[in-house]
């Protein structure tokens, strides 16, 4: 099972849940403070196994997501932010349940042995949040 975990959560731990959508009853929700960084529309966030977004799977590791024009794209780079590994245009996908913290969802991983696929991105506080299109 792939585990969030960030700086933040680290310092300050992460009680929340985060509601999740009956579509998404075979994967799971991990629940956690995303770090965000010192620069609007940017958060760090710490996988401890290989994830998948479209096209691309990436190890274990720190990866920065960084939202651009306004919020209609998603941009996933290395933590230093020299190397850019997609720009994604992500649907709008709401939640239910406790929005405080912030969330991150993965689907199960692909029967072709392949790594869990991040899902959606939710903010912190926010119920409305940013899902990756796999085709």
């Amino acid at each position: 099972m792939a585990v969030l975990t960030s700086e933040a959560w680290a310092q300050h731990g992460s009680t929340a849940q985060g509601g999740q959508s009956p579509r998404f009853e075979t994967g799971i929700t991990v629940p956690g403070a995303i770090l965000r960084s010192k620069r609007p529309n940017v958060y760090l966030i710490s996988f401890s196994t290989p994830v998948g977004l479209p096209g691309v799977s990436l190890p274990g590791g720190v990866y920065m997501f960084r939202f651009l024009e306004g919020r209609s794209a998603i941009q996933v780079l290395d933590a230093e932010g020299s190397v850019s590994y997609g720009l994604f245009v992500p649907t709008a996908i709401r939640r239910t349940g406790a929005v405080r913290d912030a969330a991150v969802w993965l689907m199960p991983a692909p029967g072709d042995g392949g790594p869990r696929r991040v899902q959606a991105l939710f903010e912190p506080g926010q119920s409305t949040g940013s899902e990756f299109i796999y085709q």
